[in-house]
C-alpha cells in the first residue's frame, strides 16, 4: 500500500469526521458543558468504535456484522436512551451550560460516561460497517494487505477521525469560556438538550 493512497484515505476520513453528525454535537455539548476532558473521552469512544468497524471491514466481516443485527438494535437503544436522558438534563438543568464548564465537572458524573457514550452512539450505526467496506476498496487491494499495511490503515483511522473530533473538543471548550451573556445560556443550554433529546428519539425510532 502506497503513501498517497493513505493520504487520500485520511483526508476522506477527516472529511467524513468533520460533517455535522450525532457524535459532532455529542462532543461538542460535552465538552461545553463539563469540560474538554470529558469532550477527549466521548472523541476516544468514537474512534475506539470506529476501529471496530475499519477491523470487521478489513477482514470481511461486514456481513457477520449484519447477522449481528439484533446486538446492534440494543446498542443503538442504549445510546439512544442514554442520548434521551442527557438531553431532559440539559432542558431541566437551571445551570447554563456553556457557563463555566471547568466548574460543572464535578455534576457531570464519572468520565467512563462519556467514554461510554461516544462508544455507544457510534456503535450504535450499523451504516458505519456498510461505509467503511465500500470505501476502504476504493484507496486499498483488501484482499492483498498484510500486518504492516493493516496497521497504517488503522493508524490512519486514529489519526483521521481522532484529530478532528478533538479539535471539535478544544473549540468547543474554548468557546465556553467566553463570557456569553446571560440571556444567550440559556437558550444554547435547551437547543443542545432538544438536539440531544432529537437524536435519541431519532435512533429508537431507526431501532
Amino acid at each position: 500500500m502506497d503513501i498517497p493512497s493513505l493520504f487520500l484515505l485520511m483526508l476522506s476520513l477527516m472529511v467524513m469526521a468533520a460533517m455535522p453528525s450525532t457524535s459532532v454535537a455529542l462532543v461538542v455539548v460535552r465538552s461545553a458543558r463539563y469540560g474538554v476532558s470529558h469532550g477527549l473521552l466521548v472523541a476516544a469512544g468514537i474512534v475506539l468504535a470506529d476501529l471496530l468497524f475499519v477491523s470487521l471491514a478489513l477482514f470481511g466481516m461486514a456481513a457477520l456484522a449484519q447477522w449481528l443485527g439484533t446486538a446492534f438494535v440494543v446498542v443503538r437503544i442504549l445510546a439512544a436512551v442514554w442520548l434521551i436522558g442527557f438531553g431532559v438534563q440539559l432542558i431541566r438543568s437551571r445551570r447554563a451550560a456553556v457557563s463555566n464548564p471547568g466548574n460543572s465537572d464535578k455534576r457531570a458524573g464519572h468520565h467512563g460516561a462519556s467514554f461510554l457514550a461516544g462508544l455507544l452512539v457510534t456503535l450504535g450505526d450499523i451504516k458505519a460497517i456498510v461505509f467503511y467496506a465500500s470505501l476502504l476498496p476504493v484507496f486499498v487491494d483488501l484482499p492483498a494487505l498484510q500486518g504492516a499495511a493493516i496497521a497504517a490503515v488503522l493508524l490512519v483511522t486514529v489519526v483521521a477521525v481522532g484529530s478532528v473530533k478533538v479539535a471539535y473538543a478544544l473549540l468547543a471548550s474554548r468557546l465556553a469560556a467566553v463570557a456569553l451573556p446571560p440571556r444567550y445560556r440559556r437558550p444554547l443550554q435547551l437547543g443542545a438538550g432538544c438536539v440531544m433529546v432529537g437524536t435519541g428519539v431519532g435512533l429508537l425510532v431507526r431501532a
